[in-house]
């Protein structure tokens, strides 16, 4: 089997990940800081991702080595789990299962886990909470269990969706309390059975992006959220933490507190009270 090893990890990298399956990659996975891309022959690769190596590597049964040491991650009350473990959620923890495929958020990444510790935080029985960035539901799934009247998902890329709300359905949710849309923020390109509600403020808005999309969007999600509403942000490397803050800064959010797990931070803020 051939193996490229390139430094680096999905969100560092993530602008390379569709040239390495345009030169004929078969499968990516990210490892001690590097990604790997699985490959059944030498392949031209674009000038921007030659700087990795080759390596000839034993044939292996990947996903049954994923399943094997894939274990239940606990993030505040709830403990993300695959549905083949889960027997080994802790008496008192809520399940959060979700099926590995696809879709980013598995909950085993610093950035998923510290935003489902952020939201265990909040009370948010009867909120309205909104997911920018969904990936596999992950986090609106988690604002659901954990008491929201309603949580809406949303995310740029289509193959995300029918990932997300088949993951809900695993959780038993029920489809008035989780939505899944193709879109962002005030975007979606559907509203819904349940109307517009995103012409609304929303209660508490949670986004696992990055830091230039984070300063990029501010300001909408200033403009999402109602007064005094907690905001989450993660998916920020520690060195790109002044440009979120910045950001933050510019538009009156309030509050800000920052939390770091390795190279990766957490930040949350509540939305400017009217003056």
């Amino acid at each position: 089997m051939l193996v490229y090893h390139l430094p680096g990890t999905f969100e560092t990298r993530e602008d390379h990940l569709d040239l390495l399956w345009e030169a004929g990659a078969t499968g990516l996975e990210e490892r001690a800081g590097l990604i790997r891309a699985y490959f059944d022959a030498h392949s031209e690769l674009h000038p921007d991702i030659a700087d990795g190596e080759w390596r000839e590597e034993d044939e292996q049964d990947w996903q049954a080595e994923f399943r094997r040491t894939l274990r239940p991650v606990r993030a505040g009350r709830l403990t993300i789990v695959p549905p083949w473990l889960l027997h080994e959620v802790e008496a008192g923890q809520l399940p959060l299962i979700i099926e590995p495929g696809m879709a980013f958020g598995t909950g085993h990444h610093a950035t998923t886990r510290m935003a489902v510790e952020a939201l265990s935080e909040l009370n948010l029985t009867g909120l309205r909470v909104l997911d920018v960035g969904t990936g596999s539901g992950v986090l609106a799934i988690a604002a659901a269990l954990l008491g929201a009247e309603h949580a809406l998902g949303v995310d740029i890329d289509p193959i995300t969706i029918p990932i997300a709300r088949e993951n809900a359905e695993i959780n038993s949710v029920p489809a008035g309390r989780s939505r899944f849309e193709e879109g962002s923020l005030g975007l979606t390109d559907s509203a819904g059975s349940d109307g517009d509600w995103q012409d609304e403020s929303v209660d508490v808005l949670v986004a696992n992006l990055y830091a230039e999309l984070h300063d990029l969007l501010a300001g909408e999600y200033a403009a999402q959220l109602r007064a005094g509403g907690p905001l989450i942000l993660t998916g920020i490397l520690t060195n790109k933490l002044p440009l979120v803050r910045e950001a933050l800064d510019r538009e009156g959010f309030e509050a800000v507190q920052v939390r770091e797990d390795g190279e990766w931070v957490l930040v949350t803020a509540r939305a400017a009270a009217p003056r």
